[in-house]
């Protein structure tokens, strides 16, 4: 067989076809990056970038503290990101580059991933298709766009289930030495990337095959206690202290699935129902239309559901559900979209193209709407216009105050700034008016720069006060951000 396969290899029309894969494969790679960097400027930092940025320069012996001190997510993505700032400066684009290049390199790795599950025969062009799926996902596209750790624990969870699925395949220290490798800096680059160990646990029971290396993989899960235990102390005392609060609301398994079907598919902005149509009935193929393909289906359908289902568990003791935690169960939803266009092609190629082009030409649209509408909270925007008009003399105020940060990376100068007083609950509330008459004493005008107001005074007691004690002579307003300017009596 091997010497069958050597002299196919050596035919003309067989090293065309490799050629043109090659082609195929580069090709999409580049476009899906040029796809990422086409808007990685088009959205104004928010709160979360812009802690990116502080958090990775801080002084190197605050961030190296991050990975022991309780409460802390991704200090190695901000270790990482470190170097790379000190190089290529603080701007939009450079904060943001270092996800669009993880962006583009977890299309090779899907491709891998479906060359390996869909055969001999269909590998390669499942492969392709599984790539092309994720390089158009608006999805990962919003979140290759954004200078957080989102697109980095895809690649390093897809490395991690590779390699897992190598060892248990094949064996070899070289591979378990990866798979631990990538596994352990998934822990630290986002805390919710442990729950692949429940996944690959769930594989290695659910595969007969596997089941002769079970020793092996126990022992593995055994040492990765080592580099995981300095995380263990502070999560185990926030899940389980009652006080502690996270301000997310709980969300019912039902509805977490939902979330994650629909944002997996369309991204980030809502679209027409109807559109849906197209990705369910090729999940559905995928289940349904012969042949079946029993571990493939095992390993996708335990990728994509299992780790929602271990985290809803974690959800009934500390409720934290947002949906771009479960960010790298997404391949998973594109692979399965492959094989359900591979089974629809084995009965209609025809119908399977035009699937396949109504979802890809969908998403495309779905990503050009991310890239053109304004949807993160323009501080940018609010910046360039207070900014301007603001005379020296002026006291800025924040509300809320955390915003603080993004809007003084825009607007950096050197001017009088302030926190607005937290008004949600008493006491607080009642001494609104003095914390506001003690902020403002001095002044002759005041900025009010707001965003996510509700976190701080969902009853509008701050407004309230300036509108007894001043005069609105200004004001403006952005997505999901406002500017006024009062004049005190």
């Amino acid at each position: 067989m091997a010497a069958q396969d050597r002299r196919e290899a050596r035919r003309p029309g067989s090293r065309l076809l490799t050629d043109l894969q090659r082609l195929l494969m580069l090709g999409m790679l580049l476009g899906a990056w040029g796809w990422r960097l086409a808007g990685l400027t088009s959205q104004s930092l928010w709160r979360d970038e812009v802690d990116s940025l502080r958090f990775a320069t801080r002084a190197l012996p605050q961030v190296l503290a991050a990975f022991t001190r309780p409460g802390e997510n991704g200090p190695l993505f901000y270790l990482l990101l470190r170097p790379w700032l000190a190089a290529a400066g603080h701007s939009e684009f450079a904060l943001r580059f270092p996800s669009a290049v993880m962006g583009a390199l977890a299309i090779p790795i899907i491709f891998l991933w479906g060359r390996s599950l869909f055969g001999r025969k269909t590998g390669v062009g499942g492969g392709l298709l599984a790539a092309l799926l994720l390089a158009v996902n608006p999805y990962h596209v919003w979140y290759s766009q954004e200078a957080r750790m989102y697109a980095l624990v895809v690649v390093t969870v897809l490395l991690s289930l590779w390699f897992f699925n190598a060892g248990m395949e094949k064996g070899g220290w070289r591979r378990w030495a990866l798979w631990y490798f990538f596994t352990s800096i998934g822990f630290y680059i986002h805390v919710l990337a442990t729950l692949v160990l429940p996944l690959q646990a769930f594989w290695m029971l659910a595969l007969p095959n596997w089941r002769k290396r079970w020793l092996t993989a126990l022992a593995a899960f055994a040492l990765l206690i080592l580099p995981y235990l300095p995380l263990v102390g502070w999560q185990w005392t926030l899940l389980t202290d009652i006080h502690f609060r996270t301000g997310h609301a709980f969300v019912p398994l039902s509805r977490m699935l939902y979330t994650l079907l629909t944002v997996q598919i369309q991204g980030i902005l809502t679209a027409f129902r109807w559109f849906f149509a197209l990705p369910i009935f090729l999940f559905a193929a995928a289940f349904l239309l012969p042949p079946f393909k029993r571990k493939t289906l095992t390993l996708l359908s335990g990728w994509w559901l299992l780790p929602p289902l271990t985290f809803f568990l974690v959800t009934l003791i500390t409720p934290l559900f947002t949906d771009r935690y479960m960010i790298w169960t997404l391949p998973a939803l594109a692979l399965l979209l492959a094989l359900g266009a591979l089974q629809v092609a084995r009965q209609n190629r025809w119908l399977a193209g035009l699937l396949l082009l109504g979802l890809v030409g969908f998403q495309l649209h779905q990503g050009w709407r991310q890239m053109t509408t304004p949807i993160k909270p323009d501080l940018r925007a609010a910046a360039a216009y207070v900014a301007p008009r603001r005379a020296s003399d002026e006291l800025t105020i924040f509300l809320m105050p955390y915003i603080r940060y993004t809007y003084r990376y825009y607007d950096h100068g050197d001017y009088p700034w302030a926190e607005a007083p937290y008004a949600n609950r008493e006491p607080d509330a009642s001494l609104i008016p003095q914390r506001l008459a003690a902020l403002t004493s001095g002044y002759r005008s005041v900025w009010l720069v707001e965003s996510e107001a509700d976190f701080y005074d969902r009853n509008g007691l701050i407004h309230a006060w300036f509108d007894e004690h001043a005069d609105l002579v200004d004001e403006a307003h952005f997505t999901l951000a406002d500017a006024y300017r009062y004049v005190l009596h």
